[in-house]
């Protein structure tokens, strides 16, 4: 089980904290962000970790090279200036991922998630991407999809995030889970990840794992304050 970090995002939002560090290298309570990230991921059986970096690589990868104990990881660099979209940067990496399904989260949270679990239901599923899902009553994000539930069992999610349905009830948690033939077959260098979400849900080739505990994450100034509380 391997699973891709995006971390090569501007921070755009929150540049006003500290323009000379990538999002994920704020620092927490005298820690960098992605260490945190880095223990909770290490309770969970990755063989490795791919970073898919842009922003000032370079803080990220000294950092990277200085952990003690030391972890098996992989990277690959966007241009600044020729960025390929989050969709793009992961389909720049499947080759360097190796296997054939693989986990994808965005570098600037935390989830509280069974990622095992998740990547076992996936692979039972035979689908070509697992989303993980949220209740929007549980958190204060923007709901973006819609789903039906007969019996408490999930039958039917539409995802879509610049435009969701009006009466769209739950988030994307934020992991996903991919075929690495979903990236292969797409002819497109530069795209968002979110294009190939939604176009995998009307495919119906989309399995939804419901998750029940909100996550961590430094997106914006007022989120960056409310981790520095959470991570104590």
């Amino acid at each position: 089980m391997k699973i891709a970090l995006l971390c090569g995002g501007l921070g755009t939002r929150i540049t006003s904290l500290d323009n000379n560090l990538p999002k994920g290298m704020l620092n927490i309570n005298g820690e960098p962000f992605i260490s945190y990230l880095l223990k909770s991921l290490g309770k969970f059986n990755f063989e490795s970790i791919h970073f898919c970096l842009g922003y000032k690589s370079e803080i990220y990868l000294d950092y990277l090279n200085n952990l003690e104990p030391k972890i098996n990881f992989t990277f690959s660099i966007e241009e600044e200036g020729n960025l390929l979209g989050t969709g793009g940067a992961i389909k720049n990496s499947v080759n360097m991922i190796g296997d054939d399904n693989f986990i994808v989260q965005y570098g600037d949270t935390i989830l509280n998630i069974d990622y095992d679990l998740l990547y076992k239901k996936h692979i039972e599923s035979n689908k070509n991407m697992t989303m993980s899902i949220l209740q929007s009553n549980l958190t204060e994000e923007k709901p973006n999809v819609y789903c039906e539930k007969v019996e408490n069992q999930i039958i039917q999610c539409i995802y879509n995030k610049n435009n969701p349905m009006q009466n769209s009830n739950y988030i994307d948690y934020g992991a996903l889970v991919f075929k690495k033939s979903v990236f292969l077959s797409n002819n497109k260098k530069v795209f968002d990840l979110s294009l190939e979400q939604e176009r995998l849900t009307k495919l119906n080739q989309a399995l939804f794992y419901e998750v029940y505990e909100p996550y961590i994450e430094i997106g914006t100034v007022s989120s960056y304050e409310k981790a520095i509380i959470n991570l104590k």
